[in-house]
C-alpha cells in the first residue's frame, strides 16, 4: 500500500436506524451514513474494508472553482 495515495482499513457496521447505517471505525469513532451506501448484502454486524484515495483531479477542480468564486466576489 502507497500511504501517500491511499490508506485502508476495517469498519465494522453496528446497526441500521431508519436508513441511517452507524459504523464502528477505528479509534472508537462512530460514522452515521445512509444505508444506501453500503454494498449490496451487507448486514449488522458484517466487517467491511474501507479504502480512503486521493483524488487530484477532483481537488484541483475544486481549488479552481474556489479562485474563480473569490476573483468574482473581488471585482463585484
Amino acid at each position: 500500500m502507497d500511504r501517500n495515495r491511499e490508506s485502508s482499513f476495517t469498519v465494522d457496521l453496528d446497526r441500521i436506524e431508519e436508513g441511517i447505517a452507524v459504523i464502528l471505525a477505528p479509534g472508537g469513532f462512530q460514522w452515521h451514513l445512509p444505508e444506501s451506501y453500503l454494498p449490496q448484502g451487507v448486514t449488522e454486524g458484517m466487517t467491511m474494508n474501507v479504502t480512503l484515495e486521493k483524488d487530484e483531479e477532483a481537488t484541483q477542480a475544486r481549488l479552481e472553482r474556489i479562485r474563480n468564486l473569490r476573483s468574482s466576489l473581488e471585482n463585484r
